[in-house]
């Protein structure tokens, strides 16, 4: 049986306020603006040193997958984006990063200031010293939140102490979110990262997935939430926006009709 209803699929997806869910990422049209989150920096070498045997290529598979959200929003280095703005957690480790880290992270942000006028890194619960690491690049600077016009940005691993009055949405990472979708046939069960689009203190909320292509996410039909913004009752209001590993975007209904069904989403 299948439960929920995929009313179209494509890569790209326009959501109220305007916003595009593109792939893994969100775009602003209005602003030109590309958010990512929860990059996580160093995962492959964290794997290798905790003694799980994974091939390398994460990096490389981390900006495949940026270029090809990039090419979908008509960007090269003659037409830059305005902005993109890193939603927290562009490393993985705590703390001081590490030589890998270091050398990856400086990459990434070079690569990413070739296509947008500037940088933006918000303070994530894994980034240690990003002013050390944005330190020389003129263009990247580092924030706890960042407001773009009726938008607020911040990672989610904290509540905002306040709201501004003229904030109508906030876009929020550190979750993973992630749902498992049961094949009704093999009955295996798939995780696929998704967004999730709900409200905050009548605000609109947009949780985005993880960008490390490494990291499945949280299940959202056994887990428990951890950022402060979601509360396991309000969850189930949330609708959800599975995103498949070619960049496919499937709406399904609330969270609550896909938890009232069962378990997983049969096929």
């Amino acid at each position: 049986m299948q439960v929920g209803i995929i009313q179209w699929t494509m890569n790209t997806m326009r959501i109220e306020g305007g916003l595009e869910l593109i792939d893994l990422a969100l775009f602003v049209p209005a602003h030109r603006t590309l958010v990512i989150a929860d990059i996580h920096l160093g995962f492959e070498e964290a794997l290798h040193q905790d003694g799980a045997l994974v091939p390398r290529g994460h990096f490389r598979e981390l900006m495949a997958r940026l270029e090809r959200i990039l090419s979908q929003v008509s960007t090269k280095p003659e037409r830059p984006l305005d902005r993109v703005v890193i939603n927290g957690d562009l490393s993985h480790r705590f703390g001081y990063l590490s030589a890998q880290e270091w050398k990856e992270s400086r990459e990434f942000l070079q690569q990413l200031l070739e296509f947008g006028h500037g940088v933006i890194m918000l303070e994530g619960n894994h980034d240690g010293n990003l002013n050390a690491l944005a330190e020389g690049l003129e263009r990247v600077t580092v924030h706890r939140s960042y407001e773009l016009g009726d938008l607020l940005f911040l990672h989610g691993h904290t509540a905002p102490a306040s709201l501004s009055s003229h904030i109508q949405a906030i876009v929020m990472g550190h979750e993973h979110p992630a749902v498992g979708l049961r094949d009704g046939v093999t009955g295996r069960v798939e995780l696929y990262k998704c967004f999730l689009v709900g409200r905050y203190l009548d605000r609109r909320l947009v949780v985005q997935p993880s960008f490390n292509p490494w990291a499945q996410g949280s299940d959202l039909m056994q887990e428990r939430c951890l950022s402060p913004l979601l509360s396991e009752e309000a969850l189930g209001e949330f609708e959800v926006y599975p995103v498949s590993d070619e960049g496919s975007i499937y709406r399904f209904g609330a969270l609550r009709k896909i938890l009232a069904a069962g378990s997983h989403i049969g096929g």
